[in-house]
């Protein structure tokens, strides 16, 4: 029988796993990463395509689906790389403002660059997410697509918390880990398959290649659904929310609200 890979975490907990993905990849999201996104901003798109056997757009379009903006609203795109889900939400609420943060220019130049093809405005910043250069209660919603692994997330949750209005709404999809070991397995085999094969169809760098052995360790010391549920309650969010895709969990929506003001 399959042994659950979920428990409650807690404060406690929540805070212990933090201190342990600090421990084991702080090295990596501090050098190797921002070479990476040195690396793949003319390809990053079509390599995830690649990587995911063409369920990359699928997803991305279901997480676009489960955001609801009203015509005016600010959205804050946390993580925002080639502006592919800033692109999305313009193109279907062409009546909202959307930002984008990002601490890699290199993608940010290029996401500049699609936005210009799709003749929609973003207003592009460069900075740390962990400490977002906005004030509080400056938006209507967050969204956060295929990052969350790559963040400490004890410092950027609640970082999203603080700029969101009341009342306001944080979106969320990212591969997690998933529930069953079984399944786990399964997944982390695929994922370096394809990590490997997309590196030689695209001659990645060194420094992408070298991404392999980390993207499986990110996923096996993460989150499952039900538990990055609780993370967000933990923080302060509340009226927490998942619908899940495949795989039992493999990729699941999150939304989850800043307290309204009484």
């Amino acid at each position: 029988m399959d042994e659950d890979a979920s428990a409650a975490l807690g404060r406690s907990g929540f805070e212990q796993r933090e201190q342990h993905r600090r421990a084991l990849f702080g090295p990596t999201w501090a050098a190797l990463i921002p070479d990476v996104f040195r690396d793949v901003p003319s390809y990053y798109r079509a390599g995830n395509v690649v990587a995911s056997f063409g369920l990359w757009e699928l997803w991305v379009w279901q997480f676009v689906n489960t955001v609801h903006v009203a015509p005016g609203s600010a959205v804050l795109d946390v993580c925002a790389g080639t502006n592919d889900v800033g692109i999305r939400l313009l193109r279907r609420h062409p009546g909202i403002k959307v930002t984008a943060v990002d601490r890699s220019r290199e993608m940010q130049d290029e996401g500049q660059r699609r936005a210009q093809h799709y003749r929609v405005a973003i207003d592009s910043r460069i900075a740390d997410v962990h400490r977002l250069p906005f004030d509080d209660a400056s938006f209507d919603a967050v969204t956060l697509q295929a990052a969350s692994r790559h963040l400490q997330l004890d410092l950027v949750l609640p970082e999203i918390l603080r700029v969101l209005r009341p009342g306001g709404v944080f979106y969320h999809c990212d591969m997690l880990k998933p529930r069953r070991r079984v399944v786990e397995r399964l997944y982390l085999a695929f994922l370096h398959a394809s990590v490997a094969w997309t590196a030689l169809v695209f001659g990645s760098s060194e420094a992408s290649r070298q991404c392999r052995e980390y993207f499986k360790r990110a996923i096996s010391h993460f989150y499952t659904a039900e538990e990055f549920s609780e993370v967000l309650r933990l923080v302060g969010f509340v009226d927490v929310r998942c619908r899940k895709s495949i795989w039992g969990g493999m990729v699941a929506f999150h939304r989850a609200a800043r307290p309204a003001q009484r």
